[in-house]
């Protein structure tokens, strides 16, 4: 099951500190000035003072709900509706795997992609941050290919022996290679990804 940054790192409102409710407005406006702050200013400038003073808000409140500005960040970036992972019905294993990649890519595409590679380059000296955003984000996407995968496997659209772990693999690191390297998604990289795991899947 996917678990966000933000069902990660939440209090239980019923279990506040010192007995207080949750302000969802002060969530709210913590998120917004998070997002706010990140289109002038890249993710490791970014600090929790900075953050409570555009919300509003003390330090505490936000360490009520997140442990560290990481997890902040993560839970403005990701519960923005451009990262929804909501895909359509396909009519086949491959084409669901098609609009994954594309839309995959479209996520990834400009100020969004700078931020989830910053996110990303900060979390690898962090293992619960990193844990973290592989749950916020790689999860779902891993397991949307992984059905596609198997639905073609079963259907016998793809190869019996195909290894659903390596071909994720072979899915995602030529995006991800991208992302961190600063190279842009260009139709060309687009056609040649889709086209080579076209040939590469079926049967």
């Amino acid at each position: 099951m996917l678990v966000s940054a933000a069902q990660t790192y939440q209090i239980d409102d019923s279990k506040g500190k010192a007995g207080r409710p949750r302000s969802d407005e002060s969530h709210r406006a913590i998120l917004d000035a998070t997002r706010r702050l990140l289109t002038h200013m890249p993710v490791h400038k970014l600090s929790v003072e900075a953050i409570a003073k555009k919300a509003g808000v003390g330090k505490t409140t936000i360490y009520r709900w997140w442990p560290n500005k990481q997890a902040v960040v993560m839970d403005a970036v990701f519960s923005q509706p451009a990262f929804l992972n909501i895909l359509p019905a396909s009519a086949t294993a491959f084409e669901g795997i098609k609009v994954q990649i594309e839309k995959l890519l479209r996520q990834l595409a400009g100020k969004n992609g700078r931020m989830v590679a910053e996110i990303l380059g900060e979390a690898q000296g962090d293992m619960e941050a990193l844990k973290s955003f592989s749950q916020g984000f790689f999860q779902e996407r891993y397991d949307a290919l992984a059905r596609y995968l198997s639905e073609g496997k079963d259907s016998g659209e793809f190869r019996a022996d195909l290894d659903m772990e390596s071909a994720i693999d072979l899915i995602m690191g030529p995006i991800f290679f991208r992302l961190i390297t600063g190279q842009d998604f260009d139709p060309a990289f687009e056609k040649n990804l889709i086209d080579s795991l076209r040939r590469g899947l079926s049967a």
